[in-house]
């Protein structure tokens, strides 16, 4: 995010949001957003900058004995969405009064939704910007979501060019999950769950790899941009050729849903990787409810995700 954008957004939302300490919210993380303008010009970058910040506060801030709080300093370092980080509300706390944060709000739980966006748009498959876009040829879609099952068929790439040269992204190995699984149509798969351990330091996650478990990823990604599919049905209803709103689109996982808990901070690192690797088109199907815009955190995160993807087509030109 461009200097001038992220002073525009300190300026206006450190009158709008403002870091309040609860006993009841004392366990939660907190999404810090910093005044990159003000980084010192001898650091190396923002994560030695944010490390030499929290290095600098005490531990001593009154802690009840009778709450656990994870004892990791950094839980994310974002750069791209947001300039700032996530810290436990203990660090958030030594934070509030730090003349170069911004705001802080709380992580928070987002809930999945899906909805029917060709019939929102009003497209036709037989005429108009559909058809003409070669139905999404050559598109990278970043999904963000619960990951993705990579044996359905709706990622086979029979008859698929070769992967874009400006993708930059990468496939993860994990359980149940390696990088021979990716494809020239599923060409990246990632995972982010640091959130959901931070806030659930005991956790095991069950699979921990960009593999799908709850489902819903795989049902957002091949909605999105699932390949032809023949002879598809419901049990034997409904015959017929099954596919995304954009067959010929590529398509890249970044897991941050997860069975074990679904944390904005999460989604929000989710975003940040996708702008770094490349992607053409952000599909995310859930929200937080009841929040105002200037407080929602992925909102946030999306508006500068759409501001890089801007500047950066601008580049191109």
């Amino acid at each position: 995010m461009a200097a001038d954008h992220t002073k525009l957004l300190c300026l206006w939302l450190s009158f709008s949001i403002s870091f309040v300490y609860t006993e009841l919210a004392y366990a939660d993380n907190y999404i810090v957003h910093m005044d990159l303008s003000a980084m010192p010009k001898a650091l190396s970058g923002q994560l030695s900058w944010y490390s030499s910040i929290l290095a600098s506060l005490s531990d001593n801030f009154g802690d009840k004995t009778n709450i656990t709080i994870p004892s990791s300093k950094l839980i994310y370092s974002y750069k791209n969405v947001i300039q700032g980080l996530v810290v436990s509300h203990r660090r958030a706390r030594g934070l509030a009064e730090h003349s170069r944060v911004c705001f802080s709000v709380r992580d928070r739980l987002v809930k999945v939704d899906t909805t029917h966006s060709f019939e929102f748009l009003g497209l036709n498959s037989n005429n108009g910007a559909w058809p003409v876009s070669d139905f999404g040829k050559d598109i990278i879609v970043g999904v963000i979501d619960s990951g993705v099952w990579p044996e359905s068929q709706s990622f086979n790439d029979n008859g698929m060019s070769e992967i874009p040269s400006r993708w930059r992204g990468e496939c993860e190995s994990g359980t149940q999950f390696n990088s021979s699984m990716c494809n020239k149509k599923l060409i990246g798969a990632r995972f982010f769950n640091k959130g959901v351990i931070a806030h659930h330091p005991n956790v095991t996650i069950s699979v921990n790899s960009p593999r799908d478990t709850y489902g819903h990823g795989t049902h957002t990604s091949t909605t999105a941009a699932g390949t032809y599919v023949e002879d598809a049905s419901y049990f034997g209803y409904a015959m017929g050729t099954a596919r995304g709103m954009a067959p010929g689109a590529r398509v890249a996982m970044y897991k941050a849903l997860w069975d074990e808990g679904f944390y904005a901070s999460d989604v929000i690192a989710a975003i940040d990787a996708a702008i770094t690797d490349g992607v053409d088109v952000l599909s995310m199907s859930f929200g937080i409810d009841q929040l105002d815009l200037y407080e929602d955190p992925i909102a946030i995160a999306t508006f500068a995700a759409v501001e890089k993807h801007f500047r950066l087509n601008i580049s191109w030109k």
